[in-house]
């Protein structure tokens, strides 16, 4: 007793402290957090403005950076006008930069709009300087294209002088001279002179052909992206600062939480949250005691059979081990690790179900794999649980016409006529009230001629209801079907209210019929820890199935 009074003591003690930390740091980290918020926020609206302007970029990406076509780029007015355009938008860029108070009224479309512009003065300045490029490039082929020409012109004129000094007379024929004043001169030295002074020309207009060099079409470039991920740069450092000050600010706040707890203040709330806390399960008890108990003992009894043949009490008690004597035309199903010895003769062989016509129940009753046992008159199979310390067996007689209800969890074996097979029937109760109330909506009736071999632990219990019987939930293992059944309150309030007790209990009507009980269920094989919460779980949901 005092060991359970100051393990009670010691766990409300401990949760009374745990509560007020928790409000202790929940008072703390409550303005910290919305700080936490505001730049978490920040953070994602920095994130959302650079991927906005990523997507931007990749569109820019490939993209030529002037749309002058063919013909305009060979033309100077042409690119002089598109010069004095992109200078003209990109001077009145500059002078309209975002306001810095759009950052306030709405911070992301704010950051994406200055980005931007700082990328279309960018690509406007590259467009500029391609086309002065290409200004002096076309300059450049205008001039290459008249030098080409003149020269051109030269060699023709070269090449004539060469024909008419070919063409001349002999030296003494008068067509051979020209009168130049008051003197005769050979024709042949005018061409020669005019030759030198075209071929001084020519060497002159040659040498300013080749300082031009070789001028080919100049190709439109691409928009530099890489010149614009720069823009992006103060974006990423913005993201970085916002997430350091985030770190900063909690590690900060957690070097500080002891010296701006106030504890002081917070033991009273304390003090009442865990009064309420132990308080609470108590009242919701009482109330379920004295309110809904009695309104599920006013419901009227399930009776699933009008009636059915009686059916006798066992001669013996359940014990370790039952030996089951076959008669002529029985056969044996038996549950593996519940057949302990078994004669040599006879045929064995696989069920593969205890019933095909009720597939799952077989299956989640572990009643699949049973062994089938057919031998001659005398032939005695021993029955007994080999793998479980505390269960015993007993042995439920069903006539013909006698019909029990049963859990099949608690069912070992069958004897049963080989041409008669044990039949089952299922019946659920979706509209009672006592049936939800014990989660149990679906009920097996098995019906003779048979035997039916129990398991249980510490042994199986079948008395007479002749009076009515009061059993736990969990005790009771199977009834005559023909006998009313229903939930009542259990006798005592306080084992119940301390948790000692369950609320409900089942009820066996006064009648011509059997309760079949365990007498420790699950004794020794209960699990632990979580282990113990599944097993409950899925005990809880097979009851629902009458399983």
């Amino acid at each position: 007793m005092l060991g359970k009074v100051f393990g009670w003591l010691g766990r409300h003690v401990l949760l009374f402290v745990l509560l007020v930390a928790a409000l202790a740091v929940y008072g703390q980290y409550r303005n910290a957090a919305g700080s936490a918020a505001k730049v978490s926020a920040s953070i994602e609206r920095i994130e959302g403005a650079r991927a906005q302007l990523t997507a931007d970029l990749e569109q820019l990406r490939g993209q030529a950076v002037t749309g002058l076509d063919d013909a305009q780029r060979r033309s100077l007015d042409a690119i002089d006008a598109r010069i004095r355009t992109a200078t003209a938008e990109r001077e009145e860029l500059v002078r309209r930069r975002p306001r810095a108070a759009d950052l306030f009224s709405a911070p992301q479309q704010a950051l994406v709009a200055s980005v931007q512009h700082d990328f279309r003065v960018e690509t406007l300045s590259q467009e500029i300087a391609f086309l002065g490029t290409l200004r002096r490039n076309v300059e450049s082929r205008g001039k290459a294209l008249g030098l080409d020409r003149q020269i051109a012109d030269l060699d023709a004129r070269i090449a004539a002088d060469d024909a008419n000094i070919a063409a001349l007379p002999s030296t003494l024929s008068p067509q051979r001279y020209i009168r130049e004043g008051l003197q005769l001169r050979d024709l042949a030295e005018v061409y020669a002179e005019r030759q030198a002074t075209n071929r001084a020309t020519r060497a002159t207009l040659v040498a300013a052909r080749q300082r031009l060099g070789d001028i080919a079409e100049l190709a439109t470039p691409k928009v530099a992206v890489a010149e614009l991920e720069r823009y992006l740069a103060p974006l990423e450092t913005a993201a970085a600062t916002q997430a350091t000050r985030l770190e900063a600010s909690a590690a900060r706040e957690a070097e500080r939480w002891y010296a701006r707890l106030g504890i002081g203040d917070l033991l009273w709330p304390a003090f009442w949250l865990l009064v309420a806390i132990i308080l609470t399960p108590f009242a919701i008890r009482t109330v379920f005691y004295w309110v809904l108990a009695p309104l599920a003992m006013l419901q009227r009894p399930i009776q699933l059979l009008d009636s059915a043949a009686p059916i006798p009490l066992p001669a013996e008690r359940s014990a370790v081990s039952k030996a089951i004597s076959l008669r002529q035309g029985e056969e044996l199903l038996v549950r593996q690790g519940f057949e302990q010895t078994v004669s040599l003769a006879g045929a064995k062989a696989t069920q593969w179900l205890l019933d095909a016509r009720h597939p799952l129940s077989s299956l989640f009753s572990g009643l699949y794999f049973l062994t089938r046992i057919r031998g001659q008159p005398g032939d005695i199979v021993t029955v007994s649980a080999t793998h479980d310390p505390f269960a015993e067996v007993a042995l439920l007689t069903l006539p013909d016409g006698g019909a029990a209800v049963l859990q099949p969890r608690a069912i070992a074996g069958v004897v049963q006529p080989i041409a008669t097979p044990l039949r089952i029937t299922s019946h659920w109760r979706l509209g009672t009230l006592n049936a939800w109330l014990t989660w149990q909506l679906r009920f097996l009736v098995f019906h003779g001629p048979a035997e039916i071999i129990l398991t249980g632990g510490r042994g199986v219990r079948i008395e007479p209801a002749l009076a009515g019987r009061s059993i736990g939930q969990d005790q009771l293992i199977g009834f005559s079907a023909g006998i009313a059944y229903s939930t009542g309150r259990t006798e005592t309030f306080v084992p119940y209210l301390f948790g000692r007790e369950p609320l409900l209990k089942d009820r066996i009507a006064a009648g011509s019929g059997v309760l079949i009980a365990e007498e420790a269920p699950m004794a020794g094989r209960a699990g632990k820890g979580m282990r113990r919460g599944l097993e409950g779980a899925a005990d809880a949901l097979l009851k629902v199935f009458g399983i």
